[in-house]
């Protein structure tokens, strides 16, 4: 193996581990709750870019049998030596999903009547376009809904006594959607709800109850 091909094999690796691991560094951010134990959005991270230097040496040393063997190492700070020593700086950028197209997002209004909840869900694109036709699907978060429940003290909440009129909606030509949600009779009075509104990988999670509004 000639010096060049050994030197981009090994920083191919390097380069390819730090990757890796910035991509597992922010599924980690991800898997992070959207939600604190009391409802409340929870903070989110990003990981919009990451700086890198990479100082390596490269040492060749000829054995008796004519052979080159060639040596990979870290280079240490100030050293000097006559083995070729060289550093490498760079930038990894996170490309936004759609490769930088405009995204769907999603926004939500609940007006409340009784133990009913009329939820007006709004499809856009990040460009500020209005998604017309679009199909989102509205569900019951049957476990964040326990989860929180039982932080507000309810140990039984009896969801099933929450009702959607349709599980998936369609966007108008204003890109509105509307939902009906009965709260029905025998759902606790302090039960969390958490619903579920998703427009392709665009998710949104509301939080209703009878005491909340």
């Amino acid at each position: 193996m000639s010096e060049g091909n050994f030197i981009a094999d090994t920083l191919e690796s390097i380069l390819v581990g730090m990757a890796e691991s910035l991509r597992e560094a922010q599924e980690e951010l991800n898997s992070i709750a959207p939600l604190d134990g009391y409802g409340r959005p929870a903070p989110q991270y990003r990981i919009p870019h990451l700086d890198f230097e990479v100082g390596f040496q490269l040492t060749s040393e000829t054995r008796t049998d004519g052979g080159i063997r060639l040596f990979f190492a870290p280079a240490k700070s100030g050293e000097t030596s006559k083995e070729v020593t060289s550093r490498i700086t760079g930038r990894f950028i996170a490309v936004p999903p759609g490769e930088g197209m405009p995204v769907p997002r999603l926004t939500a209004e609940i007006q409340s009547t009784g133990n009913r909840r009329t939820v007006t869900l709004a499809a856009t694109t990040s460009a500020g376009e209005v998604l017309t036709g679009a199909d989102i699907e509205l569900n019951l978060d049957r476990d964040a809904s326990l989860g929180l429940s039982a932080a507000a003290g309810v140990s039984s909440p009896r969801l099933s006594a929450v009702s959607l009129d349709r599980a998936v909606l369609q966007t108008d030509a204003s890109g509105l959607a509307v939902a009906e949600v009965q709260l029905g009779g025998s759902l606790q009075t302090a039960a969390v709800v958490v619903l579920v509104a998703e427009l392709g990988f665009e998710t949104l999670r509301l939080v209703i109850g009878k005491e909340i509004a």
